[in-house]
């Protein structure tokens, strides 16, 4: 299978997530890549392969910590969590707040 760089909305959140869990064990954006990803038309599913050593992750969710997207033209911003399964990160979830449609298109876009 070939492996997949992020893009660069993708390698900022993992930075986000690195930077909030990273003494937990998440990898640098550096070690995470894209198996695959599905724009959905209100979000995205990235299918994530990352080098992990020492994680202290539980199974589950993470999240931004109270930070989140704000995107040219979607007015409610995005949100976004990693799934955890086997103490490595699994699938990145980004999805739009409310009711608004997303293209999956990067536009021009921050970490608030």
């Amino acid at each position: 299978m070939r492996l997949l760089d992020p893009t660069p909305l993708e390698a900022a959140l993992l930075k986000t997530f690195h930077g909030l869990y990273g003494a937990r064990g998440f990898p640098s954006p550096e070690r995470v890549y894209v198996r695959s990803r599905a724009n959905t038309g209100a979000g995205r599913y990235v299918d994530l392969d990352a080098e992990v050593a020492d994680s202290e992750l539980d199974d589950g969710y993470l999240d931004l910590g109270g930070s989140f997207v704000e995107m040219e033209g979607i007015p409610n911003g995005l949100m976004a969590v990693i799934r955890i399964k086997d103490r490595r990160p699994d699938q990145l979830e980004i999805a739009v707040y409310g009711n608004d449609p997303w293209d999956g298109e990067e536009r021009e876009w921050s970490i608030t």
